[in-house]
């Protein structure tokens, strides 16, 4: 090895979690070139591959690192920094799991030379079959309402539920307080504490590389989205009047005659959330589990104009022409919220995911689908302390600066 100094042939390079010996080459010098190297040392391991569920470590032994580069074949860097005794360096997050990176460290060996290391290493991939799957709401880069939660929907249980919390970030400009909230094991919303301000940037990054979510379950990737909050909507719906009044950024823009859920099909009272609509919905009882029997007098089937989806128990806000005589002095409907065809588009035109919708002076309350975790309603209808006591980590957060 021509003119190296015994010490060093002492300098190694290690990678924590990684497999079968990978050839780093070194080359290096002093200021006279004296001290010119060529030599090889290993990345020590199994199977040529570094493990996605923990950080990346390289260690140098007899040496001193100074600088550290590791970038994916994609061009993102993986971020570390060198330990306190100054021979290894160590990732802050994990790698991208099936991920390529290449390596640019130098280090100085005990007699002052300088030695720069070049190699690539491979990641892991999640097994086939152990990648955990999702789906999030809103959809990236949309505008919402004040009330939009956000949602993150699991296609497997997830039986750590904690660890998973703690690398799910929500960023926010203004920054506002806010929580957690698991349904159940596949489902966790995020609100805050009060409605969103208005014009409001909101981040949610999950950090689930190599995160284990439960037994032979993985995350394999990360995820990032981002939306707007829009000018506030709100709704207000009275039983006793028969009316709906909307408001934009607090100053009232409609009033409008409405009909209700006849008391046998109160609609109940609480805070929606607006979560989807529909130009045209079919709507029969037998899907409202009222009946499927054409006889029964409470059979229907019919197709609602401008359908506003406040929760998936089937209350709408739509146009109803059939009970254009009762709005603004009975309630008559199975539940759903009537208003005549122009109000109705109008309002459907005006809404959008996230905006709310209050009813109040009716005869029902909403607990049973609050307790059912119903998409529009277990959001903004429980005490905030209970809201809380839904996170896997018990406790509001305040959102990160953005």
């Amino acid at each position: 090895m021509g003119h190296m100094r015994p010490a060093v042939r002492n300098l190694l390079i290690a990678l924590a979690g990684v497999g079968a010996a990978v050839a780093l080459s070194s080359c290096g010098g002093g200021d006279d070139g004296t001290r010119q190297v060529s030599a090889l040392t290993q990345l020590t391991g199994a199977d040529g591959s570094a493990s996605f569920a923990e950080p990346v470590t390289l260690r140098v032994r007899a040496g001193q690192v100074e600088t550290v580069d590791v970038v994916s074949a994609d061009g993102v860097p993986l971020d570390g920094s060198v330990d306190d005794d100054g021979r290894s360096w160590t990732s802050d997050t994990r790698p991208e799991p099936g991920a390529s990176y290449d390596v640019d460290l130098t280090a100085t060996d005990p007699f002052g030379g300088t030695h720069t290391f070049r190699e690539t290493f491979e990641v892991e991939d999640v097994p086939d079959g152990e990648r955990l799957t999702l789906t999030m709401q809103p959809s990236n880069e949309s505008v919402v309402g004040v009330g939009a939660p956000i949602v993150v929907r699991f296609e497997q249980p997830i039986t750590d539920r904690a660890t998973i919390e703690r690398e799910m970030y929500v960023s926010s400009d203004p920054q506002v307080v806010g929580s957690w909230h698991w349904v159940n094991d596949s489902e966790v919303r995020f609100r805050p504490e009060e409605y969103w301000p208005a014009g409001t940037h909101v981040a949610l990054d999950l950090e689930f590389n190599g995160v284990q979510a439960g037994d032979d379950l993985w995350g394999g990737r990360s995820y990032h989205l981002e939306f707007e909050v829009g000018s506030e909507h709100v709704a207000e719906v009275d039983a006793d009047t028969h009316t709906m009044t909307v408001a934009i950024d607090g100053e009232t823009t409609h009033t409008w005659d409405t009909s209700l859920g006849a008391p046998d099909f109160a609609t109940r009272n609480g805070t929606y959330v607006v979560l989807e609509k529909f130009e045209e919905r079919n709507m029969t009882s037998c899907n409202a589990n009222i009946t499927c029997d054409p006889s029964d007098p409470h059979y229907y089937d019919v197709d609602a104009d401008w359908a506003v989806r406040l929760s998936y128990s089937g209350t709408f806000v739509h146009s109803a022409p059939w009970s254009e005589g009762s709005q603004g002095a009975d309630n008559v409907s199975h539940g759903c919220i009537n208003l005549n065809d122009a109000n109705g588009e109008t309002f459907f035109d005006l809404v959008r995911y996230g905006d709310i919708v209050t009813v109040t002076n009716s005869t029902r309350d909403a607990d049973d689908l609050v307790a059912r975790g119903d998409p529009g309603m277990v959001d903004w209808n429980q005490p905030w302390a209970e809201y809380v006591a839904g996170s896997a980590l018990g406790e509001e957060i305040t959102t990160r600066e953005l």
